[in-house]
């Protein structure tokens, strides 16, 4: 697959628009360092297997990052593995392992579900433990750069000193006030948030200046990001149920704490995937695991389906849709063979001008939708081509296309 000539490689423009959160207007995507991509993406707390509603999101990212490399851009996508939380504590007993096992158990299964829906984009996956020593230097940052106060044993990010703090979620301070984080009557302000906070566990506690104790959610992820980023990169992905508190609080520790605006360029997020019009959970009975999709579903449809919703909006998982979109891949499949038997003994790596519409509309926020509709026309366009010399460029386009939402139409494509 060839880049394209528009690409990331002579500079930072290129034609590519994304949604940006926090402006709330797509942008043309240019990257911090020329040539270069950034990218940290929430993973999953591995207290259980991964869901539909996580493989839509890993999917999306794994498009985005198979354009920006399409692009020519040098991408390091980085996604993090949160292993401290109460509900990993909770879970492991449940199953009556160690914690540790409990860990590695989940991890591996998570792995191995990433590795089989083709998801190959990611550069790194860190465990956020390994990033202590980090969020203790964060919090011990903030504090004494005034951003950040001990109380009730532990330490609280003071949301007071920042005043940007609601602008990702576009939420003033009455409208925060309503939104209580962590109540707690030692806090100056019961918006403050945690950034490390005394435990009972005893499986999951760690020396501190401030005493035992454990790190706050948000922190663990700043700890990662800035670690192996620095204080500012490009995109910050993740489904949009975690804007808030989630992100916005990312934003105010790492700006708090290094001066540096904007932290993140590009915020990026997801829509949420319901089931029955309900969000999944376990309490509601509707969880549908990574796993179990896979065993009913080949990959490629399962990629084509979550491709072909876009990004950003709310959908109803339609596991019919799942099931046509298999039919459909294997007739385009069928064609895309009957292309290769007639393609001329000379090859070609350009698609002269074929993809263009394809790639037209993921450069409008990766329409997916459209893209997928696109490479359907041209899977038809080159079943109908006779023409040797058009039909090697429509072929070109076609292996693009598939490697790019990373599908196995053309051998090695995906």
């Amino acid at each position: 697959m060839a880049p394209r000539k528009r690409n990331g490689s002579s500079g930072t423009r290129t034609k590519l628009k994304l949604f940006n959160t926090i402006s709330m207007r797509k942008e043309r995507f240019e990257s911090l360092t020329p040539a270069q991509v950034k990218m940290f993406v929430c993973g999953p707390t591995i207290q259980d297997y991964i869901h539909v509603g996580h493989v839509r999101t890993y999917v999306f990212y794994d498009v985005l990052a198979r354009y920006l490399r399409y692009l020519g851009f040098d991408v390091r996508f980085l996604l993090n593995i949160t292993d401290i939380d109460e509900s990993i504590v909770k879970g492991a007993k449940r199953r009556r392992r160690t914690v540790e096992s409990f860990l590695e158990l989940n991890e591996r299964a998570f792995l191995r579900d990433v590795e089989a829906l083709g998801i190959s984009t990611i550069n790194s996956f860190e465990r956020v433990s390994g990033y202590l020593p980090v969020m203790i230097q964060q919090a011990s940052g903030l504090i004494r750069r005034g951003h950040a106060y001990r109380a009730d044993g532990g330490v609280y990010f003071d949301v007071e000193k920042f005043p940007d703090f609601g602008k990702l979620s576009r939420q003033s301070r009455d409208e925060l006030a309503l939104r209580p984080l962590e109540i707690s009557p030692k806090k100056r302000n019961q918006v403050d948030f945690s950034l490390w906070r005394p435990t009972t566990s005893t499986e999951q506690r760690w020396e501190s200046p401030w005493g035992l104790g454990t790190p706050g959610w948000h922190i663990q992820d700043t700890a990662v990001s800035v670690a192996n980023f620095g204080p500012q990169y490009d995109i910050h992905g993740g489904a949009r149920e975690l804007i808030y508190p989630h992100h916005e609080a990312e934003i105010a520790q790492v700006e708090a704490l290094t001066g540096l605006k904007p932290f993140v360029r590009y915020w990026v997020h997801t829509g949420l995937l319901t089931i029955d019009g309900r969000k999944m959970s376990k309490s509601e009975g509707n969880v549908y695991y990574a796993h179990d999709l896979l065993r009913r579903h080949d990959v490629n449809s399962v990629r084509l389906y979550f491709a072909g919703l876009h990004h950003r909006k709310d959908a109803e998982f339609d596991e019919d849709s799942i099931e046509s979109l298999g039919e459909k891949y294997w007739e385009w499949k069928g064609r895309v063979e009957s292309v290769q038997r007639r393609m001329p003994r000379e090859d070609t790596t350009t698609d002269g001008g074929k993809l263009t519409p394809f790639l037209r509309a993921l450069d409008d926020d990766i329409d997916g939708p459209r893209a997928v509709k696109l490479l359907g026309s041209i899977v038809g366009e080159a079943a109908r081509e006779h023409d040797p010399r058009l039909l090697a460029r429509l072929y070109a386009a076609i292996s693009s296309a598939s490697q790019i939402l990373g599908i196995g139409l053309v051998k090695d494509a995906n």
